[in-house]
């Protein structure tokens, strides 16, 4: 009869060793508070065993284990395994139909109880784990800097139950670097390239096979810059010119990130054609026109033609000088010159074409003056540095000396000095019509 328990006892035990740690009648070693559970794989004894994994801070004692019996009144007898021995040994007993350890060191832990007759013998493998991590940045210059992460954690180790013989197992940690909540990088110490513009907090969390896991943050502090801007001419448009005629006061706007505002330099380039030029004749070209050293300048451009623009932003620490550049996309393109006369204008005071408006654009000079038939001059406008507003200055009301002027055919003559250089010269007839 003992021979025949005996028997049934190791059939089992190796039930228990390579299924589970419940059996269909309710006898059972769980630890359901458990952050993670695998099971091992011993190098020399034969069987498997569940190993629990419980997360914490670094010395934590957070390991639980429950026995539990069908039902019945039974007693636990727990052991705890000597990894010098290679023996189990008296932990601790309780009477009930369920017995549970709390605060449990690593080790393996061993249950024995007997119901109804037949002896149950349940292992389990407990785990603490803990992670410390840190986060430091190394290097930091104007192109990248370069962040470090560490962790330390728990020695995940348990011992074959017949040799004694360590089985380590790798904490496999998982690295994510977060910047503003978003994943930055999932490698352990990580390069940035293209640092931001603002100070900004990086977020290492490293976590570990069990699930446990830390994290840490450091700031970088940013020695960069961005440069950027956008520009605004003074000056309306109307639906027949869409581009702005010269003289043109531009107001740039700096819009850039991080510089030192003593230190921003705005490159005017020379008119395309003009660099076109030097460059077709050889040599070295200098291309800059003007040099400014204010955050939003207004400049006034003079002539016609199509201008790049350049904005260097700087930001400097206590090692470099960190510079980034930006260019106009296109070209801040000025009209041409342009003179033009109406044929005819009616000066009766309805306040439509009221006057002789002469048409301009981009005037550098303008000499406009009216004949009559006779060839006496009506009216006359000479303005050397003439400028948009000057047209309304140059029109002729159709008045010679405070009197409207007799209804007829006058003679007008345009001498004028585009700001493109080209000279503009009209001449021809002009009615006047009451």
């Amino acid at each position: 009869m003992k021979q025949v328990r005996i028997v049934w006892l190791g059939i089992i035990l190796s039930f228990f060793l390579l299924c589970s740690t419940k059996l269909a009648t309710g006898q059972s070693l769980s630890s359901p508070s458990a952050s993670f559970t695998e099971q091992t794989s011993y190098p020399v004894f034969a069987g498997k065993d569940f190993i629990y994994y419980f997360c914490g801070t670094n010395g934590h004692r957070s390991g639980t284990l429950k026995a539990t019996s069908a039902g019945s009144l039974v007693t636990f007898t727990w052991e705890k395994f000597n990894t010098v021995s290679g023996a189990f040994g008296f932990f601790s007993n309780d009477t009930g139909s369920s017995s549970t350890l709390s605060g449990l060191e690593n080790g393996c832990y061993r249950v024995i109880f007997r119901e109804n007759g037949v002896d149950y013998l349940f292992r389990a493998w407990i785990m603490n784990g803990w992670i410390e991590v840190t986060a430091a940045i190394l290097e930091s210059n104007c192109q990248f800097f370069n962040l470090k992460g560490g962790a330390i954690g728990s020695n995940y180790v348990y011992y074959d139950l017949s040799s004694q013989q360590p089985v380590t197992i790798n904490p496999g940690y998982k690295y994510i670097w977060y910047s503003e909540n978003i994943p930055a990088s999932t490698i352990q110490s990580p390069t940035i390239s293209n640092p931001p513009t603002k100070n900004s907090v990086y977020r290492l969390e490293v976590t570990d096979r069990a699930g446990c896991m830390q994290s840490s943050q450091v700031t970088y502090v940013s020695i960069v810059t961005k440069a950027k801007f956008s520009w605004k001419a003074n000056q309306e448009l109307s639906g027949q010119f869409t581009i702005p005629e010269a003289p043109l006061e531009v107001k740039f706007t700096n819009e850039s990130e991080n510089g030192d505002t003593d230190k921003f330099e705005w490159l005017l380039y020379k008119e395309k054609t003009k660099i076109e030029e030097e460059g077709s004749v050889g040599g070295q070209v200098d291309s800059i026109m003007e040099r400014i050293y204010e955050v939003s300048p207004v400049y006034t451009y003079e002539n016609s033609g199509s201008y790049k623009v350049k904005l260097v932003s700087a930001k400097q620490s206590a090692e470099y000088t960190c510079r980034d550049t930006s260019y106009l996309k296109d070209y801040i393109v000025i009209d041409t010159s342009l003179v033009k006369v109406a044929p005819a204008f009616t000066p009766n005071g309805d306040g439509v074409n009221d006057e002789l408006v002469i048409q301009t654009r981009s005037l550098q000079s303008l000499d406009f003056q009216v004949f009559n038939r006779w060839g006496r001059i009506v009216h006359k406008f000479n303005r050397s540095g003439y400028i948009p507003a000057d047209s309304k200055l140059a029109a002729w009301d159709g008045k010679v000396s405070g009197k409207l002027a007799t209804p007829g055919v006058y003679f007008f003559v345009v001498d004028a000095v585009g700001r493109d250089g080209e000279r503009r010269r009209k001449k021809g007839f002009v009615q006047m019509i009451w």
